[in-house]
């Protein structure tokens, strides 16, 4: 990725973060982007000793249009046109439907959803300009197509950033602009709000035996972004080690 700019949303930590430091780790410059600029500096000054290109730091609301614009802009200036754009910036609270206020499905949405087509439009924009080619990874999960209780709105958004993914990659594809998107299962994030009971829980139903790591991620995203998978669009690569198989329930062998 040698001659590559990358732009990460959600990257101060996480998944996010995992994904900036790969892409530095193979050469690019990073934009790294993410609601608290503080710690996205942080994030950027780590990355010049990993071997990234250049990396800078900027505060993104991705539900912001005019934001989105204007962050653009400035990625223009300090490092160049983006070749890739990774879509990873999420919210994920629990909050039961039937007590769901309209203001929880409204954050939910507007940045899991919302956010990957204001920063999708914008990258894409100035691909164009620039004669096309450059890559788009959205960070989907498996609860697109698993659902969980307590996160209508996640799964929900979810799915439609997966039917998004898919129709940015038709409508780019004639740019010669790939879209593809990752899709994890339970990833063992630093600071998360999950109990033991649901990891412990969890831990059955995947076939793979463990609990999924930033890296397991980050390199699924790095192969998607890369030109090795220059003939892949409009996919989406579930990192799960096989939860979405199915379940482990054996029937009885009596009738």
């Amino acid at each position: 990725m040698h001659n590559k700019i990358a732009v990460v949303t959600g990257a101060a930590r996480g998944l996010g973060r995992a994904i900036a430091e790969a892409f530095a780790r193979e050469g690019a410059a990073v934009a790294v982007t993410d609601l608290n600029r503080e710690a996205a500096a942080a994030v950027a000054e780590s990355l010049t000793g990993m071997g990234a290109a250049g990396a800078r730091a900027w505060s993104l609301d991705v539900r912001d249009a005019a934001g989105v614009e204007a962050v653009f802009t400035e990625i223009d200036t300090a490092l160049g046109t983006p070749d890739l754009l990774v879509n990873n910036a999420g919210v994920y609270p629990d909050n039961p439907l039937i007590d769901m206020a309209e203001a929880a499905w409204d954050a939910v949405i507007d940045t899991n959803l919302k956010g990957p087509l204001l920063c999708g439009q914008s990258f894409v924009r100035r691909r164009i300009a620039a004669g096309g080619g450059g890559s788009i990874v959205n960070v989907a999960s498996t609860a697109a197509f698993s659902a969980r209780a307590g996160a209508g709105h996640y799964c929900a958004s979810k799915a439609g950033l997966v039917m998004l993914t898919k129709c940015m990659a038709m409508e780019f594809g004639p740019h010669r602009i790939r879209v593809n998107a990752v899709a994890p299962g339970l990833i063992e994030v630093e600071g998360e709000r999950v109990s033991a009971d649901y990891k412990r829980n969890f831990l059955p139903m995947i076939p793979y035996g463990r609990i999924g790591q930033p890296e397991d991620v980050a390199r699924a995203v790095t192969f998607l972004a890369s030109d090795q998978a220059e003939f892949i669009t409009g996919a989406v690569l579930t990192v799960d080690g096989g939860f979405l198989t199915g379940r482990p329930l054996m029937r009885s062998a009596s009738v």
